[in-house]
């Protein structure tokens, strides 16, 4: 007999006794003892396992809480006992501990704590154990494609480009293919993932109609004013204020802000994020009577209902220490900024580049105010922090190239200067293309540079690119446009006198 022959004989004969069994005990009213003893099993079974259950989910809720209020290394304890108490569990579920949906969860949980934290190879390696997890819920499980858009979601941080669109767009196929649901606001998370992923690379052309898929499934699925909504809405601000669409971007922060508000009061963290941004734009703008009071605001929430202490408040520590800086108060600015990196330096890993922006930002205020030596001490450690962690062309690397060619001019070491200044130009010109403020920034600074070294057709080039530049993405009555009118005029002046 040949081999599926005899497959086909043993499920024919257990297929007939599955249909004595029902007939004969299962469906018989003169069994009733059986149907009761098969109930009470059950229900001791599933007893059984919710008692089991209560230490899991007790380490989890705590793991939350503590996660929220940005107390990291409790989270950390917390998490990692509910995944132990999961994997003991396990052997309880019908399939084994690797079927069973908490294990995902649990290791997801430990997973994002250390991505938030910046422990990448930590996250990495648990996303990967999470993704083997996921694959054995099946197909038609929702879980694999979103293990794959939190992957990719880590390799976006790290600037790592390619494996994470590469993730971003397997998932939505196999989310298109095995799971079918087009509206789903699951779909939505993976198509704004994917327009982050753009947004940060410089890929504008294509983070907006990301963006723009991600609203319109989530406002089908969910309604128009929702939370995720206004997620979406907060990430689609941010790349209009990249591209410089200030008006665009405005107009989107303000209607993400409207949406919290409504939804979860001015006093939620989500409402606090809205105005932080807003805040943002508004300093970019120069516009900063109308900045300081969203910042002190978002500042105030987020102490309020998360922490002191929390990585949150250290965002909005430092958009109002910038925001000092930037009118020239620099012991106020100071005294945000080094609050800010040390909220940081407490709740994050050694090399999240987080804590490289507080420590360009300090070095940056130490350069305005002639502090050279720690200014040094604070660029060079936020550029080796940046040089670790992110992608050799991801643009806040080109930042930290700038601000340390901005100290070496100041230190008279020209010929330091010019490479980083060249170097930062390419990164920015590649990923915002030539005409955003930020390379207007940086031929800026190699205006200046050539400016000192007398290399005066050089330096007229670089200014007049930045001026133009500047007049067309930035208001009238901004001050980088007199910056550059200024130099224009000190170029002028320095010729008539050779």
């Amino acid at each position: 007999m040949s081999q599926p022959t005899k497959m086909k004989e043993l499920l024919d004969r257990w297929q007939s006794f599955q249909k004595i069994a029902r007939q004969k005990l299962i469906d018989n009213p003169r069994a009733k003892w059986l149907q009761r003893g098969l109930f009470a099993v059950s229900l001791g079974f599933a007893a059984v396992i919710g008692v089991q259950s209560i230490p899991y989910y007790t380490y989890i809720g705590e793991g939350k809480r503590a996660y929220l209020r940005g107390q990291y290394p409790q989270a950390e304890l917390k998490f990692k006992a509910a995944l132990k108490e999961c994997e003991a569990l396990g052997w309880y579920y019908f399939g084994g501990p690797q079927r069973d949906p908490r294990l995902a969860a649990s290791i997801n949980n430990l997973a994002e704590l250390y991505r938030v934290e910046g422990r990448y190879k930590e996250a990495e390696a648990l996303y990967q154990r999470l993704l083997s997890v996921a694959e054995k819920l099946g197909k038609n499980h929702q879980g694999l494609p979103m293990s794959l858009n939190n992957l990719a979601a880590l390799y976006r941080e790290q600037g790592r480009y390619a494996e994470s669109e590469a993730l971003y767009k397997q998932a939505i196929a196999i989310w298109d293919k095995e799971i079918k649901r087009p509206d789903d606001s699951n779909l939505a998370n993976l198509y704004n993932g994917l327009g982050k992923l753009y947004r940060d690379e410089g890929s504008y052309a294509q983070a907006e109609p990301a963006y723009m898929k991600a609203l319109q499934i989530s406002e089908k699925a969910l309604g128009p004013n929702q939370q995720q909504a206004a997620t979406i809405l907060d990430n689609l601000g941010g790349l209009y204020r990249e591209q410089a669409r200030y008006a665009d971007s405005e107009q989107t922060y303000r209607k993400a802000l409207a949406i919290d508000t409504a939804l979860l009061g001015s006093e939620h963290p989500d409402t606090a994020t809205d105005l932080n941004n807003l805040a943002g734009l508004y300093r970019e703008l120069a516009r900063y009577a109308e900045a300081e009071p969203l910042y002190k605001q978002a500042l105030g929430i987020r102490e309020r209902t998360l922490s002191p202490e929390h990585p949150y408040v250290a965002k909005s520590l430092t958009g109002l220490g910038e925001l000092y800086a930037a009118q020239h108060h620099y012991p106020a600015a100071e005294e945000l900024l080094a609050r800010a990196l040390k909220i940081r330096q407490a709740a994050l890993s050694p090399l999240h580049p987080d804590i490289a922006t507080s420590l360009d930002t300090l070095g940056t205020l130490y350069t305005n105010q002639g502090q050279l030596q720690p200014a040094e001490a604070a660029l060079t450690k936020a550029l080796e922090i940046r040089q670790h962690s992110l992608n050799a062309k991801h643009p806040d690397l080109a930042t930290s190239l700038y601000d340390l060619a901005e100290l070496r001019r100041k230190q008279g070491k020209y010929g330091d200067a010019e490479p980083l200044y060249k170097q930062a130009l390419a990164i920015a010109e590649q990923a915002f293309g030539p005409n955003h403020p930020l390379v207007a920034n940086n031929a800026a600074g190699l205006g200046r540079l050539y400016l000192a070294e007398r290399r005066y057709e050089q330096a007229e080039s670089e200014i007049k690119r930045a001026l133009s530049i500047r007049e067309q993405a930035l208001p009238p009555s901004h001050p980088l446009i007199a910056e550059s009118k200024r130099q224009l005029d000190e170029l002028s002046a320095k010729r008539k006198r050779t």
